[in-house]
């Protein structure tokens, strides 16, 4: 009887054993989601766009240009991931009705490029840790936030823009705000960057997702 019963145990261990061994393999070829950076990863890229549209305080402000450059590259996950960063920005020629001003961005730390969502070769997402500060006249604010991006691997183009989700908020105003700008109003911003990989280079990145 003893032997009967040490024989159905080493059985079920055989058994338990199998199953371990085998449950591995059985999830070792489902590939992990992916953001996949294209035609080179890691690599770098920049941009170029035409005219930027931003206000704060019902102050409308355009500057001729701006310039960005950073790095991109491929990562895992689904939402919220991590596909680059901005190490410089750059804005050109900005004027508002009362005179130029002179917006300088904070890229020290630099500024992440994250993707949410993809469909048909569309990736949105946003930019995480915007940071600036504006000058005009005797007015000095810092600014900073999110804002929304979406990447068209067709065209090139990164649309940078403010809505209801992501948003830049200014944080602290001199003496010489007053009446322009006030701590916590909203800005807001609107441009498009044309993207192309290595820096300066003429190829536009292209940006896919793999659930």
């Amino acid at each position: 009887m003893r032997r009967y019963f040490r024989k159905i145990a080493l059985t079920i261990g055989a058994a338990l054993s199998s199953v371990a061994l085998a449950a591995p393999a059985a999830t070792a070829g489902v590939a992990a989601p992916q953001w996949t950076v294209g035609p080179n990863s890691p690599e770098t890229f920049s941009g170029n766009s035409g005219v930027v549209a931003l206000s704060f305080s019902g102050i409308p402000t355009t500057c001729t240009s701006s310039a960005m450059k950073g790095t991109l590259a491929s990562a895992a996950g689904t939402s919220n991931v991590q596909i680059g960063t901005i190490t410089t920005l750059t804005w050109s020629g900005c004027t508002s009705p009362l005179g130029p001003l002179a917006p300088v961005a904070d890229t020290s730390t630099p500024w992440k490029l994250m993707a949410d969502t993809y469909s048909n070769g569309v990736t949105s997402g946003y930019i995480d840790g915007v940071k600036l500060t504006y000058r005009w006249l005797t007015c000095t604010m810092t600014v900073s936030g999110r804002l929304a991006t979406k990447y068209s691997n067709a065209t090139g183009q990164l649309d940078i823009g403010d809505n209801a989700t992501y948003k830049l908020t200014v944080n602290t105003v001199t003496a010489g705000c007053s009446g322009l700008a006030a701590v916590g109003t909203n800005w807001t911003y609107s441009t498009r960057q044309a993207l192309v990989t290595p820096a300066g280079g003429t190829v536009p990145p292209t940006i896919v997702y793999s659930p």
